[in-house]
């Protein structure tokens, strides 16, 4: 009986503090316009890795300010082992014969791109979001791969070096350029200036080879799908 007493004790507690937190939100508009810095790191299969810094800024839209459109500049980096990088160019992944393989026991590549960002803010202490960068520069050391494929009979090395792409672009699909990043996120205000963040990272690395190989083609891709978690901090309030 004692228990259930300090269970209802507990649920007491927790209603009152999520109604006054209710409260104060309600007392707190949703602000035209806010920028923050970002800090993320996510976390994938065979080590991978990936981690980003970001300043963007965002523009509430209609009089609610709830649906949110913003920009940004994100520097990111992703690392993994034992990866398989595929055949990117659009042109080539629409037929399984024409996808060969980049294989690599380690990848390290970074980026510096503009992004677009999207939120609806469903209270003052709660948002979800989507972004996505746009277009931008890769960089990072050239490393050894193996190539793979069926169609190498002798004329192709196995064994070569490649590089991160250095162009970035979002053209959609595998019509995309380099290194591309995106999330999906659900994120909670812990006071006026600062957010956690947790969801879904989606990377594109994108590797090309020091010479042509099979139907003329040098780039090779991995898409990845990490957890992450981040904070945004606004120091302009």
């Amino acid at each position: 009986m004692g228990n259930l007493h300090l269970l209802k004790f507990y649920l007491f507690i927790a209603t009152f503090f999520l109604a006054i937190t209710c409260v104060h939100a309600q007392q707190t508009p949703i602000p035209k316009t806010d920028q923050s810095f970002d800090l993320a790191v996510g976390f994938g299969e065979n080590s991978q890795t990936s981690y980003s810094l970001t300043w963007n800024k965002n523009y509430g839209l209609f009089s609610s300010k709830k649906l949110r459109l913003g920009y940004g500049i994100r520097f990111s980096g992703f690392s993994g082992k034992q990866l398989d990088y595929i055949t990117a160019p659009a042109d080539l992944t629409g037929d399984d014969a024409t996808i060969d393989t980049l294989s690599m026991s380690k990848a390290n590549t970074m980026a510096l791109n503009a992004m677009i960002n999207i939120q609806y803010q469903f209270h003052p202490k709660f948002k979800a979001g989507f972004n996505i960068d746009a277009l931008g520069l890769g960089f990072g050391g050239e490393k050894d791969a193996m190539f793979i494929s069926s169609e190498n009979t002798g004329q192709f090395p196995q064994s070569l070096s490649a590089s991160p792409t250095s162009f970035n672009a979002l053209l959609g699909g595998d019509n995309d350029l380099g290194q591309l990043k995106s999330e999906f996120y659900v994120a909670y205000a812990v006071s006026t200036k600062t957010w956690l963040r947790a969801g879904a990272d989606l990377t594109f690395s994108e590797y090309t080879t020091e010479q042509n190989l099979s139907y003329e083609n040098d780039r090779f891709r991995n898409k990845a799908m990490l957890f992450f978690v981040a904070v945004s901090y606004n120091p302009f309030k």
